[in-house]
């Protein structure tokens, strides 16, 4: 259940609620789960502040950055925030309204709360997005597309046969020879006019 009742938390200060996490959030267009996140959570009225912390970890769609085929990404998160309290005082029914507010140093990220409720998939999904790398691949010495052809070179099937023609062009030979003459020859010195002596 990652969608949390906070309207008694709120009223009890030092009030606590732990979550046990078991499903996957709801994917977006950033974010696509391919097991659901576990882990767990706690809530925590400090009575100025709602105190969400715990860790979570699960498996995300991703693309390789080299290659662009599909990777599975395992991300571990840690998570720690927290949202300001208000009270408002109801002069009609004598009450203390007590809800989640943003201010300048605590913001309220979109969706979070409605009403009294808070959606965990929201803190997860910054979690998640916080904690995964910038560029994934999907092995170590992928060697990623081909500059010219386009083609998968981590992929025998596919075709790409540009690295054998570039080797087999008539400048190969002078790529040789320009490599052989790049440095001065053993024993030859130039002198002082940059002239060989």
């Amino acid at each position: 259940m990652l969608k949390i009742d906070l309207a008694e938390l709120v009223r009890q200060p030092g009030k606590q609620i732990v979550v046990d996490i078991d499903e996957p959030p709801p994917s977006d267009e950033d974010v696509t789960y391919v097991t659901p996140a576990r882990g767990r959570v706690t809530i925590a009225n400090t009575g100025d502040l709602v105190l969400v912390r715990g860790s979570i970890r699960v498996k995300i769609a991703a693309q390789c950055a080299r290659c662009l085929c599909d990777v599975r990404q395992q991300v571990e998160a840690e998570i720690e925030e927290q949202y300001t309290l208000s009270n408002v005082e109801n002069a009609r029914y004598n009450d203390t309204q007590v809800s989640i507010v943003a201010d300048e140093e605590n913001e309220v990220p979109p969706g979070l709360m409605e009403l009294s409720v808070m959606d965990l998939a929201v803190i997860i999904r910054q979690a998640v997005i916080l904690n995964t790398p910038l560029s994934s691949v999907c092995r170590p010495d992928c060697l990623g597309l081909c500059p010219t052809c386009g083609k998968n070179r981590n992929d025998p099937d596919a075709g790409c046969r540009c690295a054998e023609l570039r080797r087999n062009t008539p400048l190969a030979a002078l790529r040789k020879l320009y490599g052989a003459t790049d440095e001065p020859s053993a024993g030859v010195q130039p002198d002082g006019n940059g002239q060989s002596g």
